[in-house]
């Protein structure tokens, strides 16, 4: 047990903030519970446990307190008509060929995101005419808060359906323009003598720049686990700390003087590479380590670690929800824990000090990080051990070299020296991730455990040493051992129901249908309209990527019973092939016709590389589950309805039912559709519509809308869509039926449980 308060002042201020801090109900009822034990261990204690109590309770009711006035202090953006702003471009966050992202600090206003079809550069003045609105909180079961995740980077909004007016090359004007107007020329200068993608590592390491990465390989580095070299965080600034106090010590610099000028720098580094959350949180924990030792103490002390999360709440107590300042605090724990006696276990086998600390550094750090790591990218890394070994101790030479090729740049022969140096460094760095990236089992699909069970592996890792210690071997293997299956293979939901849900995916359409023995169908996988030639690869593509597989996995489901493609569109089959790739799919539906889109035939070719089967279900044919659940398919028939919307009025249609409840899936089907179905007598009735083309005016019409008469009615719909979807008209209709309409753009995803005789429904969204 720690003898010093300010470890139990610390853990009590960060629950006090995660107390009042928007979580999920497993993650409070995790809180809830990391209280209860906290009460418990205080409350046992010996006497001299006493006054630790009462400031414990203290640190805990202020922590709470101070999160929720901060809270409430943060700036609002609210959604605004489309008009004029004028701002300053600080950075270039993606290029994705057509469409460029750049963070955008609007005058006296908040720094926001824009997406246009320009190239600025940073540290210009732009006129750009848009629609101000803020960031997404998440729409999705299971999704990352957009919100949060761009609030450690200071972005608070973004100006939708943005177009630049003007640019002003004048010189910038405020710190935040020069700014990036410098982080603008180091990285010309980096390419001048390095070239991509050589520079864009170097300057991820730098100053955290995230458009410059080519995507392919940002996603190997995911791949491989080695992502966190790319973005400026504890890792540099703890580097960069490092450095300045050995260049201290090697001029002889008195021990509180090094530690001083270790703490400018590395506050003056966190800064100038954009002040991000994660580098600054890692700049207060240099900051408590070199106090330790500027005073005589241990640096690698609990207490140097308490102090650093005291001033993080201090800092920024809604930081302390984020995954990445939980990811700062296992691999800085892990390091405390386990790196002596790894590294006493490599003393025999590398024989060289600083070799062997950098190994066992880099093997505590991924013991204690691969869960969170794991849970926010949902994959687990197989190889992440070996990359890290063979990547992380090469970051302090290739940021010195690009450092050095900086401050020379007035020098080109002695700046080139140095990038051709730093060229053979990243060669072996891009190389080992380039292989390890593309070996067998490189990347694993992984379910992201509950938080709970992670919290229970690093409690079972940090008691790793101390119980072995003790005597307790067997219990310390075992508890590890029971953890990490925990966190590989997470308790399944126990459902027992239907259940049901309509992503948001945009102006796209796609659902999940999970039966009660836990076969999973997936119909349709979003994407967008395809216009122009789509080259290799698609946009349509990228919303299955980032929406329907992170559901599908985030739910447990690792295999499909079927996907049924409804027609061959770019908004529903998009996101097939991302499908395909990472899910075990058993068979395809399709409607069989014939379309030339790029999204299609990628899901065509990949299906057919996988052999999977492709099928084409015809009205009148039944699937049955073993569970009860049936779905009769009532389109397409035989001929084809022919017209300009034939695509859409040949969707496959079906109604799915599970005991006395009813749903019908109806696609881009339209009044031609409607009216066959209709003219074939169908029984249509049903407790649930999946609204035909996004609730366009072409669809949905009396008649059917009669005979289906709904009790709810689900629209797939993008938010401020150009076609002006859902029509006031199909609303009116809907509702003059007594169905009650629910909308992703307006609900966010739309969830139904039933165990075919009641029927419960949530929605992501609250507000209307």
């Amino acid at each position: 047990m720690p003898r010093s308060p300010i470890v139990w002042f610390a853990i009590a201020s960060v629950l006090g903030a995660l107390a009042v801090a928007p979580l999920s109900w497993p993650d409070r009822c995790c809180v809830l519970g990391a209280l209860a034990v906290l009460a418990v261990v205080l409350e046992t204690g010996s006497s001299e446990m006493r006054h630790v109590r009462a400031l414990a309770a203290v640190a805990l009711v202020s922590g709470a307190a101070y999160a929720f006035v901060r809270a409430q202090a943060e700036p609002i953006v609210r959604e605004t008509r489309t008009m004029r702003f004028a701002g300053t471009v600080l950075d270039e966050r993606s290029d994705d060929g057509a469409l460029r992202t750049y963070a955008f600090a609007i005058e006296r206003g908040p720094q926001v995101l824009i997406t246009v079809h320009d190239a600025l550069a940073a540290g210009e003045r732009a006129i750009v005419r848009g629609r101000l609105e803020p960031l997404d909180d998440a729409r999705n079961p299971g999704e990352p808060s957009e919100r949060s995740i761009e609030r450690e980077h200071h972005i608070v909004g973004r100006i939708a359906s943005a177009a630049v007016l003007r640019v002003d090359r004048a010189p910038p004007h405020g710190a935040a323009a020069r700014l990036a107007q410098l982080r603008a020329w180091a990285l010309a200068s980096l390419r001048a003598h390095l070239g991509d993608p050589d520079a864009a590592i170097v300057a991820g390491e730098l100053w955290g720049e995230r458009g410059a990465m080519p995507p392919e390989l940002r996603t190997e580095f995911q791949t491989t686990g080695t992502v966190h070299v790319l973005v400026t965080a504890g890792l540099h600034v703890g580097l960069v700390a490092a450095l300045v106090l050995a260049l201290g010590v090697r001029l002889t610099l008195p021990r509180v003087a090094a530690c001083a000028l270790a703490m400018l720098v590395a506050w003056f580094f966190a800064i100038v590479s954009g002040g991000a959350l994660p580098a600054l949180r890692a700049a207060a924990m240099a900051t408590a380590m070199l106090s330790a030792r500027a005073c005589g103490r241990a640096v690698i002390s609990w207490n140097a670690l308490a102090l650093a999360a005291v001033t993080i709440v201090a800092i920024d107590p809604q930081s302390v929800a984020s995954a990445s300042f939980w990811l700062s605090f296992c691999c800085v724990a892990a390091i405390f824990a386990l790196a002596a006696p790894i590294e006493s276990l490599l003393r025999m086998h590398v024989p060289h000090p600083r070799v062997r600390e950098a190994c066992a550094m880099t093997l505590a750090t991924q013991c204690g990080t691969w869960p969170v790591t794991a849970a926010v990218f949902l994959r687990f890394a197989p190889y992440a051990l070996a990359a890290n070994v063979a990547v992380v101790p090469l970051v302090p030479l290739t940021m010195l070299l690009g450092a050095a090729q900086l401050a020379l740049a007035w020098v080109p022969p002695l700046a080139q020296a140095a990038a051709n140096l730093n060229g053979w460094v990243l060669a072996w760095t891009i190389g080992v991730v380039e292989l390890l990236a593309h070996a067998p089992g490189a990347s694993l699909p992984m379910t992201p455990a509950p938080s709970w069970c992670i919290a229970a592996y690093e409690a079972a890792l940090l008691a790793f040493v101390p119980l072995i210690r003790r005597g307790g071997a067997t219990l310390a293997g075992s508890a590890v051992v029971m953890a990490t299956a925990l966190v590989l293979w997470p308790p399944g939901s126990m459902r027992g129901v239907l259940h049901i849900t309509m992503l948001d995916v945009g102006q796209a359409d796609s659902i999940v249908i999970e039966t009660p023995a836990h076969h999973a169908i997936l119909v349709d996988a979003g994407g967008r309209l395809e216009r122009g030639p789509q080259g290799s690869g698609s946009v349509a593509e990228r919303v299955g990527e980032r929406i329907v597989v992170p559901f599908l996995l985030s739910e447990g489901i690792h295999a499909l019973d079927a996907m049924i493609i409804s027609h061959p569109h770019g908004d529903h089959v998009g996101g097939c092939a991302p499908v395909l790739r990472t899910i075990r799919v058993a068979e395809i539906a399709d409607s069989g016709q014939t379309y030339g889109g790029h999204a299609y035939h990628d899901c065509l070719d990949t299906a057919r590389a996988d052999h999977v089967p492709i099928v084409y279900p015809r009205a009148g044919d039944v699937w049955r589950t073993n569970d009860g659940v049936t779905l009769t398919f009532i389109g397409p028939s035989l001929p084809f309805i022919g017209g300009k919307n034939a695509i859409n009025d040949n969707s496959i249609a079906f109604i799915l039912q599970y005991r006395s409840f009813r749903m019908l899936f109806t696609g881009d089907a339209g009044v031609a559709a409607e009216q066959r179905f209709l003219g074939e007598g169908i029984d249509l009735a049903s407790n649930v519509l999946k609204v035909g083309h996004h609730g366009s005016a072409y669809s949905s019409s009396p008649a059917f809308i009669a005979a289906i008469h709904p009790r709810y009615a689900l629209i797939s719909v993008g938010r401020h869509n150009l076609f002006g979807h859902p029509a006031p008209s199909t609303l009116a209709r809907l509702s003059s039926f007594g169905a009650r309409s629910y909308r992703t753009d307006l609900d966010g995803a739309f969830s139904i449980e039933t165990d075919g005789l009641s029927l419960s429904d949530s929605v992501m969204l609250s507000k209307r």
